[in-house]
């Protein structure tokens, strides 16, 4: 049985550049990611202020999680040129502007 995986990105971003970094995201990036092969989409998310104890500190303000089909398929993409030409757009565009991480994670349940 083959599970989904996901490819989950946290930035952080100069406050003078959030408005174009929110502009490319929402318009050119969820369209470079509609044609991945194998990528059912992709979400963006930034942190809640949770007044609980279980609340925990975010240290990146955005996170994007691109869902694919199965680990074969993000595995394929974190190979592919299409990756480095993506992330050579990002680079050119916000690499000075702030900083970013990148993860994997498989599905596990259910």
């Amino acid at each position: 049985m083959q599970r989904p995986a996901l490819f989950v990105v946290k930035a952080t971003i100069a406050p003078e550049r959030e408005a174009a970094f929110n502009e490319w995201y929402d318009t050119v990036r969820s369209l470079e990611a509609a044609q991945v092969p194998g990528c059912l989409g992709m979400r963006r998310y930034a942190p809640m202020a949770l007044e609980t104890p279980h609340a925990g500190s975010e240290p990146w303000p955005y996170m994007v999680c691109y869902e694919f089909d199965s680990e074969a398929s993000l595995e394929a993409f974190v190979r592919s040129d299409t990756l480095r030409a993506m992330t050579g757009d990002y680079n050119a565009r916000f690499g000075g502007a702030g900083d970013r991480t990148r993860l994997a994670y498989r599905q596990i349940y259910p």
